[in-house]
């Protein structure tokens, strides 16, 4: 009793995926009495149209990081032991430097004269055993000059 009951299921299920490939199921060609369309060479367009002109994406700098390198000093005007870029602001100078999640800088003006500027970073790291985020953080830090920077070497 138990195979004639397999037996017949088996029947059913293939019954109904035959009608249902030999019927028009979902992907089957219609069984239309018109002929299909054909197109030939000659009904195409000869010329396309024209396509709307594409705006180029305007320029812009970037927000974040280092300012262009047409604003930063020369390296042969930056004397510097730090990874650290420098450029020369309206009134003074501007030290870039990359810093870790919790530390702190300042720059301060250490030394000017007629040959050269000496400028001091100060980095203040996060006390021992203190959570921090894992990320890198790009900080400005200005120097106030008392004269134009002009030609003058720079030693951070």
């Amino acid at each position: 009793m138990m195979n004639a009951a397999k037996t017949l299921g088996a029947v059913i299920v293939l019954a109904a995926t035959t009608a249902a490939c030999g019927a028009g199921g979902p992907g089957a060609p219609a069984n239309t009495s018109t002929p299909p369309v054909v197109t030939t060479p000659s009904d195409l367009p000869t010329s396309l149209p024209a396509s709307p002109p594409v705006a180029k994406p305007p320029m812009s700098r970037p927000t974040v990081g280092p300012p262009p390198s047409d604003k930063m000093l020369p390296p042969s005007q930056v004397e510097t032991h730090l990874p650290v870029q420098v450029s020369a602001e309206n009134d003074g100078l501007a030290v870039h430097i990359e810093l870790s999640g919790c530390d702190e800088a300042r720059a301060n003006l250490a030394e000017e004269n007629a040959q050269r500027v000496v400028v001091t970073v100060t980095i203040d790291h996060a006390k021992p055993g203190q959570m921090c985020p894992q990320v890198i953080r790009y900080a400005v830090l200005p120097v106030k000059l008392a004269q134009p920077l002009g030609t003058r070497k720079v030693v951070v």
